[in-house]
């Protein structure tokens, strides 16, 4: 029976629930995968369950209609690809369990994000929150749940449980009747949870499928004092594709003295997607083909305007180019503002006359190449490759203004913290722009660290902590 992505990410979610109940009690010696073959519908997983005496766990799983329907692609999902997926919950749960970052004990309930019960569901409240934030920043939608907290799991106990269905209570009759949008806000709800773990009593966990051996990492660990600070290595725009490649590294550093705990650990690229129907969207990969997430348009043109705009001065400068005077009129004229990018307006003019599209803005797509490149654009090969020609200058044109807009910023310093504000969004770490207090401070602890003084980037920096949104909520990674 074949195995669809939404296969996947249902199954691996599940399973990872009854693996972890059976290996909580201790029953993993006494489990055999093959016992699905045996389960067929609702009665025959309630008695594997009561068996391994797991079933007060997952009882939330038992009655997941997402789970339900798969049951009969259960033995395929964990023995295809040579036992993929059976050796890496397996590796999951030996992670999981060894570290101790997790204690066993009886009263836990462990479920899938998408099933937690409305009464204590953190993400309804996010799910407010967010449209304040929507309202607060005029945005046309809201951004994803995902970038608060990214968890495909939660455990809980009765505890956090009662606590949180009280908190989101008077969460929403106190905090959500206030007019405008706070960090505090955020914070508030962020608190709370990172409470209920270090108490024990609850732990979101956000499941990647290893590729070796797993392992568990904190992510916005309030009391750590390491850090992620991403730098900016180079922009990729090159020939043979539609897209526009914005490299980067992270440092893992100690903020109190600036020293590089791990320099390099994290190479990635910020990439724009050439899918007509979600084409203007930047998709982050890193450590080798891992995604660390997506962002939508007015996500990024926020982050990146608001941190630093020469480069998108820059860009406009190429516009105003007596050339594109009539490209002007047609697609700029709106586009200085904080929607600075007109993917939108040459999508209306493609799907209305493909041909004629990339007719006239083709001389403009050569000019952004040029720019970044000091030389043409040979796209003969990618026309070719592409769903047709006027789309591979349809989505080359997009990506050649993300592209001007990140490596034009003027200042080295600036371009690294465009590009962090921009990963920390995907990579779930926080939604920011500008130069916060944290950043800035960080920056010249390493500076001092590394025994150099400040430089000329340093001069003139702004912190505005008014534009940090919010810090995302505390996660366990398995991956």
């Amino acid at each position: 029976m074949p195995v669809s992505n939404k296969d996947v990410e249902v199954l691996s979610e599940a399973l990872f629930c009854y693996y972890f109940a059976i290996y909580n009690n201790k029953k993993d010696k006494e489990y055999n995968p093959a016992v699905w073959n045996r389960i067929k519908n609702q009665s025959d997983l309630n008695s594997f369950t009561n068996r391994m005496g797991i079933t007060s766990m997952v009882k939330n799983v038992n009655t997941d209609p997402a789970f339900k329907i798969r049951i009969p692609k259960v033995i395929e999902f964990l023995y295809n690809r040579k036992s993929f997926w059976a050796n890496a919950l397996k590796s999951q749960m030996e992670a999981f369990f060894s570290d101790g970052k997790f204690k066993r004990g009886s009263g836990y309930e462990i479920m899938r994000a998408d099933m937690i019960p409305k009464a204590y569901d953190p993400y309804l409240a996010y799910n407010e929150l967010s449209y304040k934030v929507k309202g607060k920043l005029g945005f046309r939608g809201t951004i994803d749940k995902d970038k608060w907290n990214p968890s495909d799991v939660w455990i809980f106990t009765k505890k956090s449980q009662d606590f949180l269905t009280k908190f989101i209570t008077l969460f929403n009759n106190q905090l959500l009747q206030q007019p405008e949008y706070s960090v505090k806000m955020m914070e508030k709800l962020n608190n709370r949870i990172y409470l209920l773990f270090k108490k024990g009593l609850i732990y979101p966990i956000s499941l990647k499928a290893p590729t070796g051996k797993a392992k568990v990492v904190f992510e916005n660990d309030t009391t750590s004092d390491l850090v992620k600070v991403v730098k900016y290595d180079e922009i990729d725009f090159s020939d043979n594709n539609q897209d526009a490649k914005i490299r980067f590294s992270v440092d893992e550093v100690d903020r109190s003295n600036g020293k590089i705990n791990r320099r390099d650990y994290i190479k990635g690229l910020i990439k724009t997607k050439t899918v007509l129907s979600g084409g203007a969207r930047l998709e982050i990969e890193a450590g080798g083909a891992a995604r660390y997430g997506s962002m939508g348009t007015e996500n990024y043109q926020y982050l990146i305007r608001q941190t630093d705009r020469t480069g998108i001065q820059s860009l406009n400068k190429i516009r105003d180019k007596k050339e594109f005077v009539g490209l002007k009129r047609k697609y700029w004229a709106k586009t200085k503002g904080a929607q600075w990018l007109a993917r939108g307006n040459y999508v209306t003019e493609f799907k209305r006359d493909a041909k004629k599209f990339k007719e006239e803005i083709e001389p403009y797509t050569q000019e952004l190449f040029r720019h970044i490149n000091n030389r043409e654009w040979d796209s003969a090969s990618i026309e070719m490759s592409a769903k047709s020609p006027e789309e591979a200058y349809l989505n080359k044109t997009h990506a050649g203004e993300v592209a001007v807009a990140v490596d034009d910023i003027t200042k080295q310093i600036m371009r690294d913290i465009t590009v962090e504000n921009l990963f920390n969004l995907a990579a779930s770490q926080s939604f920011g722009a500008g130069v916060s207090q944290s950043q800035l401070e960080t920056r010249m602890n390493m500076q001092k660290a590394m025994g150099k003084q400040l430089g000329e980037d340093f001069k003139g920096l702004e912190v505005d902590n008014s534009k940090k949104l919010w810090t995302s909520c505390f996660y366990l990674v398995l991956k």
